[in-house]
């Protein structure tokens, strides 16, 4: 999924999602229903009175607002605050046909891909010898000396590059103990890597299964121990992927159905589920019904009609 700005998923009526806050609103561009999916951990109580406050001031702008959450456990709690939304984990948003396995040697025994932030706690790779860390950029023997001995990018790494990047690992890391649902780790599984992760809040298990991934505690020997087994054993990359987009179609058609129940309540025509999904998510992909905010003001919304 992309920030700063909206997926177009109907045009009659005007229909959205988007990740985390609110992006700026063009004059003349007035969605009737809102999709926020959610940018962290949200079962708190702080956060959902946030989210709470955020349905009525879009209630107060006439359109309606849908909180998705990404874990069954945000869920309960989205229920529990009488929220209007669902449960649709916003990693259905990765674009597969960006990552996908490729023929490329395995220079690397791990990568980590994650901003250079805490959180990340990138320090739970040091005993990984051949490691590669992926961020948007920046001084990572300065931002964590224990992986000097890490290959890292000083430059942001586009899409093509970095699926490449991950292809030439063997496994990929999963290291925070809460975020949100953690878009890497889907990119990983789509380009048919094994995943070795900590326990975790916020959402990026929900693709996980013994065939793709290990969970250990957040030690440091742990997470090396997980990557040499994956690397002894390494699983069809084919079929990770493969398992994963079925799995990730489930959610996607029901989103679809979701999408259809609103366009139908609205007074538009009936929507058949199954055909949303193929003009939602059939190549190029998501990506293409992405609308950065700085071209609101340009937008056809002709060429999204469904």
């Amino acid at each position: 999924m992309i920030f700063n700005g909206f997926y177009i998923l109907s045009t009659e009526p005007l229909i959205v999602s988007y990740i985390g806050d609110l992006p700026a609103l063009s004059q003349g561009f007035m969605p009737k229903h809102v999709l926020q999916n959610s940018s962290g951990f949200a079962a708190r109580w702080k956060r959902m009175l946030r989210h709470k406050k955020t349905q009525v001031l879009h209630s107060m702008k006439s359109r309606k607002h849908h909180f998705i959450v990404n874990a069954s456990e945000e869920e309960v709690w989205r229920k529990k605050w009488f929220m209007r939304g669902a449960h649709f984990n916003h990693n259905i948003y990765v674009n597969e046909y960006n990552y996908k396995p490729l023929n490329e040697p395995k220079y690397y025994d791990a990568i980590y891909i994650g901003q250079l932030k805490p959180f990340k706690r990138h320090w739970l790779a040091k005993d990984i010898e051949r490691l590669m860390i992926a961020s948007y950029g920046g001084d990572l023997p300065a931002f964590c000396p224990e992986l000097a001995h890490a290959e890292y990018n000083r430059e942001f790494i586009p899409r093509p590059e970095l699926a490449k990047k991950i292809n030439q690992a063997y496994v990929g890391l999963c290291l925070s103990a809460e975020e949100g649902a953690m878009f890497a780790s889907m990119e990983y599984l789509l380009c048919g890597i094994p995943v070795v992760s900590t326990p975790s809040k916020g959402g990026r298990d929900e693709f996980f299964n013994q065939e793709n991934s290990i969970i250990v505690p957040p030690q440091a020997d742990a997470v090396a121990q997980a990557v040499k087994r994956w690397q002894e054993s390494p699983p069809n990359p084919h079929k990770i992927r493969e398992q994963t987009l079925k799995q990730v179609n489930t959610v996607r058609l029901s989103l679809c159905t979701y999408v259809a129940k609103l366009i139908e309540q609205e007074g538009g025509s009936k929507k058949d589920p199954e055909e949303l999904l193929e003009k939602y998510f059939a190549a190029p992909g998501i990506s293409s019904r992405f609308v950065h905010q700085r071209d609101l003001a340009n937008i056809d919304l002709e060429q999204f009609r469904i």
